[in-house]
């Protein structure tokens, strides 16, 4: 469970510099359709009042198929599934760009219904279990019982709560500790590790062939998701993605990216930042977020109470014990 509980619950109560064009954008589609280079993408939702599925990604090779990212919700498992036999090849591996539930949550029902399927992370989520998610699991049952949490809301959080209890089940089975370049059914990749970004260790891939780079959350619409963030380790991944080579970007939620766009989500993001760390009133934050990221925002109403919600977070420091070491 990222830190939705409060998020939710603002929710319920709820001239910039020139920049490259970018194409109107939308969400992408639920099932799986093809990207090039023998990908497909499942694209992740955030339907109003419930908590969100991340994007995920099924890379065909000539020795199996590798997912990436198992999302949170039933009907998002239901497309994985419908994805993955709908080839004549066999599921072998799992990759987890980070823990957050709308991420992983679909392990334990993969796994058994492809035994084979080993689990590819980091370790970070060892720590999560004991501490970012057993305080969001406690929270949550304090707000159930007080009735505090929106009626649309309560399936979600006693979903995640009901994955926590499982969380022995979420651990990689293979812990990646370095990046590098790997083989996966067949298929070479190389693998980056970001410190101290998104979480305390996030993983994204370089496909060097089709010059694309899988992100996870490094990328996010309709805002940033920083709840368990490093901002400024966060700002570092960016520019290691912008290092990489790709020209095209898939993120952890939202539609996929040219280089161009995502220079753009990149320069708002960064003003964010700049912005939370000041002085100035948070409010002017919330309305650069919203105007530098026009397009990644897509009249999400949402939005709006979000981002001030995490522009409070940033400037309060809360953050910062993500930053170290």
């Amino acid at each position: 469970m990222r830190g939705w509980l409060p998020a939710l619950v603002a929710l319920a109560l709820a001239g910039c510099a020139a920049h490259p064009p970018v194409r109107e954008l939308t969400m992408p589609r639920t099932y799986a359709h093809g990207i090039g280079g023998a990908t497909f993408l499942i694209g992740g939702s955030f339907e109003p009042g419930r908590s969100p599925d991340g994007n995920s990604l099924i890379l065909y090779g000539p020795e199996g198929a590798l997912l990436v990212d198992s999302g949170r919700h039933p009907e998002h498992l239901t497309a994985i599934l419908q994805g993955l036999s709908g080839i004549n090849m066999t599921p072998v591996a799992i990759f987890n760009t980070h823990w957050h539930l709308d991420h992983v949550s679909g392990n334990p029902a993969l796994k058994a219904a492809y035994p084979r399927m080993k689990v590819y992370g980091t370790s970070a989520i060892d720590r999560a279990l004991t501490g970012f998610l057993a305080t969001s699991a406690e929270a949550s049952r304090k707000a159930l019982a007080e009735g505090a949490i929106p009626a649309s809301a309560v399936p979600d959080v006693e979903g995640d709560l009901a994955m926590i209890a499982r969380g022995a089940e979420l651990r990689p089975d293979v812990i990646i500790r370095e990046g590098g370049d790997l083989v996966i059914a067949g298929r070479p990749l190389s693998w980056r590790i970001a410190n101290r970004a998104v979480t305390e260790s996030d993983l994204w891939i370089y496909d060097a062939v089709e010059k694309r780079a899988i992100v996870g959350d490094l990328v996010t619409m309709p805002v940033p998701f920083f709840d368990t963030a490093c901002p400024e380790g966060w700002l570092a991944a960016l520019d290691a993605v912008t290092a990489s080579g790709a020209e095209q970007i898939v993120p952890g939620h939202g539609p996929i990216l040219t280089m161009a766009e995502f220079g753009v989500w990149k320069t708002a993001f960064a003003d964010f930042i700049a912005c939370a760390r000041g002085a100035g009133a948070l409010e002017t934050c919330s309305a650069g977020w919203l105007a530098g990221a026009k397009p990644f925002v897509m009249g999400d109403k949402r939005a709006k109470a979000m981002v001030d919600y995490y522009a409070g977070l940033i400037r309060s420091g809360k953050l910062d014990g993500h930053c170290k070491a």
